[in-house]
């Protein structure tokens, strides 16, 4: 019986072609190294890439917030969030949605930034309070968290 042989050589129609020569147990410890060697490299490029991927969402830092921020998160909250058709024109609130100015803090904890942000992301359920209002992305959001935190500390106006 003729022996076949893991090398492959590459013929004409691009298919491998193997020689007798080696016995089978060596052939299927080419097979098994190169199989092995397969799965080690998507495993690294899997590692890899976890490595590279945020491991969470990153925390609001209120010694990031300038007046170029609170002023687009304004813009954002009185414009396209639509914010102030619930909380109100000066954040005082209405029949349907809470105060934003310094109070007893019910869905943002202690009226904290990033417990604002939260709430501005992932909205309150069962409540009208939406995550991303209007449509608004995460930068939006971080914008008008940082409006609503500076208002609610005396830091800006309304």
């Amino acid at each position: 019986m003729d022996l076949v042989e893991c090398r492959s050589k590459r013929h004409g129609n691009g298919l491998p072609r193997f020689e007798v020569g080696d016995s089978e147990p060596q052939r299927f410890q080419k097979a098994v190294r190169t199989l092995l060697l397969a799965v080690a490299m998507v495993m690294f490029a899997g590692a890899s890439g976890l490595a590279l991927h945020r491991q969470g969402p990153v925390q609001p830092d209120t010694s990031a917030i300038t007046p170029a921020t609170v002023d687009l998160g304004r813009a954002i909250f009185h414009g396209k969030g639509t914010c102030f058709a619930c909380h109100g024109q000066k954040l005082e609130g209405s029949q349907i949605a809470p105060t934003l100015m310094p109070h007893a803090w019910r869905d943002a904890k202690n009226g904290e930034f990033a417990a604002i942000y939260h709430v501005a992301t992932h909205g309150v359920p069962s409540t009208l309070m939406v995550a991303y209002p209007g449509g608004i992305s995460a930068a939006e959001a971080l914008a008008v968290a940082s409006y609503v935190w500076s208002v609610g500390k005396g830091k800006a106006k309304p």
